[in-house]
């Protein structure tokens, strides 16, 4: 809740120690991810903490771990419900964050713009990430922090697109010398509260402490990604000095979510003994599985394992895997009468000689008496 009293609002004191402190909050988080090896990762986690903050004050509750599957294309379980226009609020909420998402990527993307799939949002939300920077970083009198916090108050004024100027207020940071590293998680998103003050003196003091708690809330949020990264490393107990696990657990502290392919290729091994590495990691507590797949999995350090839970695993068809076998469905019988029999010819009789045969017999009989007589004699 922010609130403020009318001395507070009007006080010039008042809001340059607001700033003050702001300042000293932001600076403080930039110099600790200065060259920090788990900056890709911080930047990954506190932009989808953003989304859910943003997302939830334009009325969507977002989980940013349903929202982290999500992202990775993972097949989503059924919301816990039964009433079916909840489950469409959930599909609204998640392509609106979606939507931010994309602003937030868009407004930090140095690419081309020819380089931009045309057959995405993307181009539309460069355009609308650029308007906001180029409306955030022009020239403007006065310091650099109340200088955005005047800039973003008349952008939201004139009723133009909240998400872009939230999108773009960390690369106006950057750009315009106030930070080194992009920090999304500096918003100013507590400005946008229904309760937040509304004439110039009061937003501006909102804005400086909204500054001040995103950045506190950025420094705690690398210290439980540290806190992490070190039990990790913990419970893959001694190693030896040519064991590639500690080198695996480093990548999966940098990188938010890694499969067996990519960390092959990233420490040039075999993907079979990249998969035996990840296994041995999940054996000893030191990572977790996330996708439930019997293939193509993706693992994370403890702590994400509540992506594994917001998704619905592969499809399965019985007791097999794969693709569902396909059924032959037979075509209906044409109502016509079948043919007739054919009739069988008539076999001629056959005339068997029986000469050799008999003759055979007569041997055999002559032989069998000839035995018989000489047994008798002994």
């Amino acid at each position: 809740m922010l609130e403020f009293s009318a001395l507070e609002k009007t006080d010039p004191a008042a809001r340059a120690a607001a700033l003050e402190r702001a300042a000293l909050a932001v600076a403080r988080l930039d110099a600790t991810l200065d060259g920090h090896p788990l900056l890709p990762a911080w930047q990954h986690w506190v932009r989808l903490e953003a989304v859910r903050a943003h997302a939830g004050l334009d009325g969507h509750r977002v989980d940013p771990q349903r929202l982290a599957a999500f992202l990775e294309g993972l097949r989503l379980r059924a919301p816990d419900t039964a009433v079916p226009h909840e489950r469409g609020a959930d599909l609204d909420a998640l392509s609106h964050a979606l939507r931010l998402y994309g602003l937030m990527l868009a407004a930090a993307d140095r690419r081309p713009a020819r380089e931009l799939d045309e057959t995405t949002e993307a181009p539309e939300h460069r355009r609308l990430a650029e308007d906001a920077l180029w409306a955030l970083t022009q020239a403007a009198p006065g310091a650099r922090l109340p200088a955005l916090a005047r800039a973003m108050r008349a952008w939201l004024v004139a009723d133009r697109p909240r998400g872009a100027v939230r999108a773009a207020l960390p690369v106006a940071l950057q750009a315009t010398g106030v930070t080194k590293a992009l920090l999304p998680i500096l918003a100013g998103a507590d400005t946008l509260r229904p309760d937040s003050p509304t004439d110039a003196d009061g937003w501006g003091l909102a804005f400086a402490c909204s500054l001040e708690r995103e950045a506190t809330e950025g420094l705690t949020i690398l210290r439980r990604l540290e806190h992490t990264w070190r039990g990790a490393r913990a419970a893959i107990g001694p190693r030896r000095s040519n064991s590639r696990l500690p080198a695996a657990v480093d990548l999966l502290a940098a990188a938010p979510l890694l499969g067996p392919a990519r960390l092959a290729s990233l420490l040039g091994c075999s993907l079979r003994g990249a998969g035996l590495m990840m296994e041995e990691l999940v054996a000893c507590g030191a990572a977790v599985e996330v996708t439930g797949r019997g293939s193509h999995r993706l693992y994370g350090l403890p702590g994400t394992e509540g992506i594994r839970g917001e998704t619905a695993g592969p499809r399965r068809h019985g007791h097999r895997r794969g693709r569902p076998p396909k059924i032959a469905v037979p075509e209906p019988m044409a109502a016509v009468e079948p043919p007739p029999p054919p009739v069988p010819a008539r076999l001629e009789r056959l005339e068997v000689d029986y000469t050799a045969l008999d003759a055979l017999l007569a041997d055999t009989s002559r032989v069998v008496e000839r035995v018989q007589a000489i047994l008798k004699k002994r």
